[in-house]
């Protein structure tokens, strides 16, 4: 096992960057998500990691080797894809064992390693089956099983879920998180799926245009974020933002009908600025700012309702299970002090 880190990592593509200089330490053994919208560098920065990609400056280290310049084969990792990229015309346990036959490793030791990587994905009884005849599920845990075989120092997981059904995505989510518990060794993980990152990192890097807006523990970054990016990305649904103003008393909500908050942004009185607030964190009270929803849904053991703020924006509120609200309803909503957040409406920066 071994960690990673990224001293000044820099890629360009020609006159292009894609990730600025930027510094990055994951520790051994632990389980890090990278996480951001599409194109923000995440798959770029895990395929420099693996070599697939040349870094155009800056130092890689895993372990205590340098890694920079190495030849992808010989980083100590193993990459799974978002494609299974398995061999139509291999059963599953010729899949597993086939880099280790292109390496000329002993017959038994190559079954020895396809047999323990089998029983810990559950595949013993697929072993003698093709490609064809397995479900998503199992085919992604035969690409998982190809890199186990191979004992790397990290493993690198390139939005391996994103081709799966919601529930083989639910379940795939679980078998992973105990796969790192039993293997114990590092493992770096890409994905746009907010949800992937709260259930299975140790640690979630958010990234936005090649930089890294914050890095924490999933519930760090959930409960402090560090700017509107972070707070908007992290959670499902997302953060609700109203436009405000500071007033002399507090905070003035315009996008609420000019609700009054008894807390400030400790800002001047006049400056615009924005109120976050998140759907499961509104408290419904007959004496709260009025809302009309546009939408319910009703899911069973929630229910959500769904607003156009005057600024144009989307508004969610938690309506706490209630089966009585439709659409057209109007509901009264106290925004908590303790749950709020401020931001600067230029900078995005969080004031509060």
């Amino acid at each position: 096992m071994a960690g990673v880190t990224l001293k000044s990592v820099r890629k360009d593509y020609g006159a292009v960057n894609a990730i600025p200089e930027l510094d990055l330490t994951i520790g051994d053994g632990e389980f890090c998500v990278f996480v951001g919208p599409s194109g923000c560098g995440k798959s770029t920065l895990l395929r420099t990691i693996a070599g697939l990609e040349d870094l155009s400056s800056g130092q890689i280290v895993i372990g205590d080797t340098d890694v920079s310049h190495r030849h992808p084969g010989e980083r100590g990792v193993a990459m799974v894809f978002q494609n299974y990229a398995l061999y139509p015309h291999m059963n599953v346990r010729q899949n597993m064992g086939y880099a280790l036959k292109l390496a000329r490793e002993p017959k038994a030791m190559i079954a020895d390693k396809v047999a323990r990587a089998a029983e810990t994905l559950g595949l013993v009884d697929y072993l003698e089956r093709k490609p064809a005849e397995l479900s998503g599920g199992q085919r992604q845990r035969v690409a998982i099983g190809r890199a186990i075989v191979r004992n790397p120092k990290v493993f690198l997981f390139d939005e391996p879920l994103s081709n799966l059904d919601a529930e083989l995505r639910t379940r795939m989510r679980l078998e992973l998180s105990d796969l790192h518990k039993t293997l114990g060794t590092t493992m770096i993980y890409v994905t746009h799926d907010q949800v992937e990152a709260m259930t299975l990192a140790d640690k979630i890097v958010v990234l936005r245009a090649g930089k890294i807006e914050q890095v924490g523990t999933p519930l760090e970054l959930y409960d402090n974020p560090a700017n509107r990016f972070v707070a908007g990305f992290i959670g499902s649904p997302a953060m609700n933002f109203m436009s405000a103003t500071q007033g002399d008393g507090g905070l003035i909500l315009d996008d609420l009908n000019g609700a009054h908050l008894t807390f400030g942004a400790g800002v001047a009185a006049g400056k615009p600025v924005t109120v976050g607030i998140r759907p499961e964190h509104l408290d419904l009270s007959p004496e709260g700012a009025p809302l009309t929803l546009r939408s319910v849904e009703q899911l069973g053991g929630v229910t959500y309702g769904y607003a156009i703020l005057p600024s144009g924006g989307e508004f969610c509120v938690d309506l706490k299970g209630r089966r009585d609200v439709r659409a057209g309803d109007t509901v009264h909503l106290n925004i908590p002090q303790q749950r709020s957040f401020v931001f600067d409406p230029e900078t995005g920066r969080r004031l509060q």
